[in-house]
């Protein structure tokens, strides 16, 4: 889903909720063997009310304004260390699996960011992901 100008708006967030968020959700709880699940948003001007986003076993809930000030260390801090593991891993598979010929390095380079796809992103991300360690997602 998208729209023109790449921003959310209720709409497309409403659809996207209804659509793809709810279904995944309710696969998930079937294959997990729960009964309910939780939405936490922030109180972003695209989001639409609560009244819009009921769903069986799903509650959509809004936190306070103005916490994300409190909020937010962490999550830079969360975001910081995955982004800079994320870097080090696309250095690692560029580097490590190139050519000590200078000439052909500098092929092996564009080539490499020609056959990076979206897909292997994904990828390199979710194993990125696994690798953050657990002390850098605890807040206390």
């Amino acid at each position: 889903m998208h729209q023109e100008s790449a921003w959310m708006n209720s709409s497309l967030f409403s659809e996207w909720f209804h659509d793809c968020f709810v279904p995944e959700v309710k696969k998930n709880l079937k294959k997990l063997k729960l009964k309910k699940a939780i939405l936490l948003m922030d109180n972003a001007s695209a989001h639409p009310d609560v009244e819009t986003l009921k769903a069986e076993n799903i509650t959509c809930i809004f936190i306070a304004s103005n916490t994300t000030t409190i909020l937010q260390p962490m999550d830079q801090g969360v975001i910081e260390s995955r982004k800079r593991r994320y870097r080090k891993h696309v250095l690692s598979k560029l580097l490590f699996e190139g050519d000590d010929d200078e000439e052909e390095a500098a092929c092996c380079i564009i080539q490499f960011w020609k056959v990076l796809a979206m897909k292997g992103c994904v990828y390199m991300i979710n194993e990125v992901w696994e690798s953050v360690p657990e002390h850098t997602l605890k807040w206390f």
